[in-house]
């Protein structure tokens, strides 16, 4: 097994689908059947069960991906340790979810810039690689979905964004200024798959199960871009964290939903340990910001 098949697994599993993970990878469609039944085969065991219609993990599917996404990750910070050490002027080192990397870390990103002579790298990942990646000084600071391990992590509450609908402009419910949960239930969905954003996933859920209605899924989606793309095609509305309307397009446009749940963004760095640009850097984060 090699870091190139757990690969076509982490990206499998976030699309689900053969075709946009071949994307992805580069691959012909064909190619990534073959690797994925050569990596199948060596193991003993099916990590997806496919048909013409769908794609799923499978139990060792499941068990399979958090080790697969650790070891990438872990390839990664070797990486970036071999480049670390040939930089010799001072460096942040940033991963992060989608909520900081493109919500709330530009502005404070220019500001600390314009007086602090760091260099900052900023890498977008899930909150589970980020963690990792800081676990293992491949990064400074992370920015997760939870503030992981406290013994040692330590955390701050940066930032607490509603969840919020995207709609076609011509859809009905886009002249309204807000929406209700009861007005979207019955609609077909865009929406990360649960491996990509299984927080999300559990929240919507959970949401939607208070309220008496089952989340109806018209297609998976995990890259903003396509989920944009999506829903101004008419294939379905879309649920999200609000940092979203910052990429908002001429035929989509973002409401608020009125009583939808919140999610939480954590400043998350290491125990114990002091690093001026990062002790410099935490001064420009705000507290638990709406």
């Amino acid at each position: 097994m090699d870091l190139k098949q757990l690969r076509i697994v982490v990206v499998l599993a976030e699309e689900l689908h053969f075709g946009r993970a071949a994307d992805r990878l580069h691959l012909a469609q064909p190619a990534l059947s073959a690797r994925l039944r050569a990596l199948e085969e060596d193991l003993g065991v099916d990590l997806f069960a496919r048909n013409s219609r769908t794609v799923a993990l499978t139990r060792a599917g499941e068990a399979i991906l958090p080790e697969a996404l650790a070891a990438l990750a872990h390839a990664d910070a070797a990486v970036h340790a071999a480049r670390d050490a040939s930089n010799t002027g001072t460096l942040l080192k940033i991963a992060g979810i989608d909520s900081a990397t493109a919500g709330l870390l530009p502005q404070i990103v220019r500001r600390f810039r314009k007086t602090h002579d760091v260099e900052v790298r900023i890498e977008e990942m899930l909150s589970a690689s980020a963690l990792y990646a800081l676990e293992h000084r491949a990064a400074d600071l992370a920015f997760s979905r939870n503030p992981g391990d406290e013994a040692a992590f330590i955390a701050r509450l940066v930032l607490r964004e509603p969840l919020v609908c995207i709609l076609p402009t011509d859809d009905p419910l886009a002249g309204q200024d807000s929406v209700r949960l009861e007005e979207i239930a019955p609609r077909r969905l865009v929406l990360p798959t649960r491996a990509h954003r299984p927080l999300l996933a559990a929240t919507l859920e959970a949401w939607f199960a208070a309220g008496g209605h089952t989340l109806r899924l018209a297609q998976a989606a995990n890259e903003r871009h396509m989920i944009m793309a999506m829903v101004a095609a008419g294939l379905g509305l879309s649920i999200a964290p609000a940092w979203i309307a910052n990429f908002g397009g001429a035929d989509t446009v973002v409401r608020p939903i009125e009583g939808a749940p919140r999610v939480d963004t954590y400043a998350v760095w290491r125990r114990g340990e002091r690093f001026d640009p990062l002790d410099a850097f935490l001064a420009h984060l705000p507290d638990a910001v709406d």
